[in-house]
């Protein structure tokens, strides 16, 4: 009996000083440098806990007085779930907060760009072929992929809000949505102007996404952070997808790993066992991530709903800060 005693309590003290080792998100990470303004992506596979997270900082920034706004990316928009809010394309303030939610959603999207396309064309050509034949070709998927990243642009580069919460969808569409900044900035490079008309406007996309590019390899404007659980495939995920973005020159500031069991249950004979395999899971990913922070989010009693318990959870994760930078 003692010697299995032993063994418990040694496998405790063994669990507890690997998870002793792990710090919390920095607030430095967070807050904006000096003038500029702060962009931070929440990216993983999904199911990993990325809308709760991405709630948390943002109602974090929100409560340290920044103006915030929490953008999602995701069709499901779960983060009226979260807030208990009903989330549309255009921010809604939380009352009583510095924070408004908005979402990017597809379909609205879609129309407001395919609009944009043919009040131009009429302007250019009055009504005729050409705008019936560009109406056609607009209704594809194509488009509505367009629509939805012109739509990100105008998040990312905006200077309205002091800090900007990206609540991404599942990590192959983010991966596509950002790269799509490079897509652009190749085709327009390539692209033969016909008129002077084109050459200006093509001239301005590129500078914009220049601009978009600049941002996101910024490491003063923008923070990606991935989320992930202590668990094999999840993490694999993880790393080729930051192994993506690197070659892009986006480098990942921290990874959050959810979902952790607490101290206690190393003392469980059934959560024990999982939790040291959690734990080895942990060491790993701070082994071969020495660059990132690595921060624990351990699982919680009851859900995350709306402000008051998101700013508790807020509390386990983000180390308390001295002072706004601003």
């Amino acid at each position: 009996m003692k010697s299995k005693e032993l063994r418990c309590w040694s496998r405790w003290g063994e669990i507890y000083n690997m998870l002793s080792t792990y710090e919390k998100l920095p607030a430095d990470l967070l807050l904006p440098h000096g003038e500029k303004r702060r962009r931070i992506f929440l990216a993983g596979k999904g199911g990993v806990g990325k809308t709760t997270l991405a709630c948390t900082i943002a109602m974090y920034t929100a409560d340290q007085g920044l103006k915030t706004l929490l953008v999602t990316t995701d069709p499901a928009a779960h983060i009226g779930n979260v807030f208990g809010e009903t989330v549309t394309a255009s921010p809604k303030q939380i009352s009583g907060t510095s924070l408004w939610l908005a979402r990017i959603d597809p379909k609205v999207a879609f129309e407001a760009y395919r609009q944009q396309v043919l009040s131009s064309l009429v302007d250019q050509f009055g009504n005729g072929e050409t705008v019936n034949r560009v109406s056609e070709e607009l209704n594809s998927p194509c488009t509505e992929e367009v629509a939805v990243f012109q739509e990100f642009l105008e998040y990312l580069l905006s200077d309205e809000y002091e800090v900007t919460v990206f609540d991404t969808a599942p990590t192959g569409h983010t991966i596509r949505l950002l790269q799509l900044s490079w897509d652009y900035e190749t085709e327009l490079e390539n692209k033969d102007a016909f008129t002077a008309e084109t050459a200006a406007l093509d001239g301005a996309q590129l500078a914009r996404m220049n601009d978009a590019i600049r941002t996101l390899q910024d490491r003063d404007e923008t923070g990606m952070f991935f989320v992930t659980l202590p668990e094999a495939t999840p993490i694999a995920e993880m790393e080729r997808a930051m192994a993506d973005l690197e070659r892009t020159q986006i480098h990942t500031e921290a990874i959050i790993i959810n979902q952790v069991l607490p101290e206690e249950a190393a003392t469980s004979r059934l959560f024990g066992k999982r939790l040291k395999l959690q734990t080895a899971h942990i060491k790993a990913v701070k082994e071969r991530n020495s660059d990132q922070t690595i921060a624990v989010a351990t699982l919680q009693e009851d859900e995350i709903l709306g402000p008051e318990l998101l700013k508790q959870f807020a509390e386990q994760v983000v180390e308390k800060s001295q002072e706004v930078i601003v």
